[in-house]
């Protein structure tokens, strides 16, 4: 009898030790942004760009050339402008600039900083101008932008995304430089620039 029990131990030890358990295969995490490589597209004077941030095929935010003739200030600007479609927004103050932004800067859904939320923005990044007397000078907030980000947000569905363009600017080549885009695709978080 105790040979028996023996080997019936010794077989359900073996047994055992032979039944490997794979442990359950977590969920892959939803990816939670949506990157745009821009390859560093130039807009110099005269041409204009477009950015499908959220991928559906229609553009969320234009960057455009204009020349403005400005007969009271005795100026001409070649102005450099990112517009938004649709249901894109971009945060504005009282004197209609959008913000700066560095990197690792909170793009919020909600209005920040003295910013709020607007559409139909068509807001000057940069102006060359040549006054009456024929002096040459640059104006406008992103005019020495390097690698710096223009924030927006999108509406889907009632649902806020945040996102952000990076930028540079320069004088020298009178060009703006489009590197790359992201957007949240969580609904109503922020976005971190740069993230």
């Amino acid at each position: 009898m105790r040979i028996v029990l023996c080997c019936l131990l010794v077989t359900a030890i073996a047994g055992g030790c032979d039944k490997k358990k794979n442990p359950p295969v977590p969920d892959l995490p939803e990816k939670a942004i949506q990157y745009t490589d821009l390859h560093n597209r130039t807009i110099t004077f005269g041409q204009q760009a477009s950015v499908d941030a959220d991928g559906n095929g229609t553009d969320d935010l234009v960057f455009r050339t204009s020349l403005v003739g400005d007969p009271i200030n005795k100026e001409d600007k070649r102005q450099w402008r990112v517009q938004v479609q649709s249901t894109t927004r971009l945060p504005v103050n009282t004197a209609d600039h959008i913000p700066v932004m560095p990197q690792k800067q909170p793009v919020s859904i909600q209005d920040f900083n003295g910013y709020h939320w607007s559409e139909g923005v068509a807001a000057l990044l940069a102006e060359k101008v040549t006054n009456g007397n024929d002096q040459v000078f640059w104006r406008g907030d992103w005019m020495t932008a390097v690698h710096l980000f223009i924030p927006f947000r999108i509406t889907r569905n009632s649902r806020f995304h945040t996102g952000w363009i990076e930028v540079s600017f320069s004088t020298d080549q009178e060009q703006l430089i489009l590197h790359r885009a992201a957007l949240s695709l969580k609904e109503n978080q922020a976005i971190e620039t740069g993230s």
